[in-house]
């Protein structure tokens, strides 16, 4: 097996090595913990507590990933924070059922956020994640100070797939996501190899996630189009709502774009490529929360 897709003993011993890449000074591995708590909708849910500190932002991955997909935004955040592992998927637990649509997701992560990060100001989310956190901050309004989307509205086109099933080896199964995610950065599909695969007693490799191992309709149910009603209540409640886009090749169009600002005049667009980028918005969306609530 290739070096670069093997797992450290330690969960966390390479974030020192992916800060100093992007010319960051590392947490302590020992100040990033992964956590559980069994929820009353089933089963469990694993999160990553980033700091020692209250954790004052919650991020929510796309489908497929997890939460280490948030690594390198949150070194570049440096703040406390929380990155869920939604059900299904990294460590969290499967469901019996197949079903992860965001409104299904919706009560396991409102009782991950009361357990481990209970005074958090900010949700953001990519993909089915910002789906899941627009359910969410309709159902526990009270958990979610500011609503961050990134490159991601109801009806986004779909989410970078995988190729599902077993691979004999996990360079073979990184060869598979290069054609399935062709625009995706290099180190972001070894991440996924990495952390997402796992080996079957016969030697194969599958995905940690559900849907990796689910036939393909099984996504067919994740877009939930009528998370634009939800957006319009939340405008109605004063949720600041903000749309992070990359300069170019994102995925909502403009024409969704202003389809958000018909139905959420108040909701903020706001460009940003890249992790850095990302981080800053967001760095800028908790400063602006907490000037408020000071």
């Amino acid at each position: 097996m290739s070096s670069k897709l093997a797992v450290p003993e330690q969960e966390f011993a390479l974030l020192p090595e992916i800060a100093e890449s992007l010319g960051l000074t590392g947490p302590d591995p020992h100040r990033v913990q992964r956590r559980w708590v069994t929820v009353v909708s089933g089963g469990h849910v694993s999160g990553i507590t980033w700091d020692t500190g209250p954790a004052e932002i919650v991020l929510l991955h796309e489908a497929r990933r997890s939460a280490r997909s948030w690594d390198r935004l949150l070194l570049a955040l440096g703040r406390p924070a929380l990155a869920l592992d939604l059900p299904g998927h990294g460590r969290s637990g499967w469901r019996g059922n197949g079903v992860y649509s965001p409104r299904r997701l919706a009560p396991a992560v409102s009782e991950a956020i009361r357990s481990f990060a209970p005074a958090s100001k900010v949700v953001a989310g990519a993909g089915l994640g910002a789906l899941t956190a627009i359910a969410l901050t309709a159902r526990s309004p009270d958990l979610v100070r500011a609503l961050v989307l990134l490159d991601t509205l109801p009806g986004t086109p779909g989410e970078p797939g995988v190729a599902p099933g077993r691979h004999a080896s996990r360079e073979e199964a990184l060869d598979r996501l290069r054609e399935t995610r062709p625009d995706a950065a290099e180190e972001d599909l070894v991440a996924d190899v990495r952390y997402e695969t796992v080996e079957e007693p016969d030697g194969t490799w599958t995905w940690r996630h559900h849907l990796g191992n689910l036939p393909a309709e099984a996504a067919a149910h994740l877009g939930d189009e009528t998370l634009w009603e939800q957006l319009e209540v939340l405008s109605g409640y004063e949720v600041p709502i903000l749309l992070v886009r990359p300069a170019t090749g994102g995925r909502v169009s403009d024409a969704a774009a202003g389809e958000l600002l018909r139905r959420a005049p108040s909701a903020r667009l706001v460009t940003a490529t890249g992790p850095a980028e990302q981080a800053a918005v967001l760095r800028e969306t908790l400063d602006t929360i907490q000037g408020r609530t000071a």
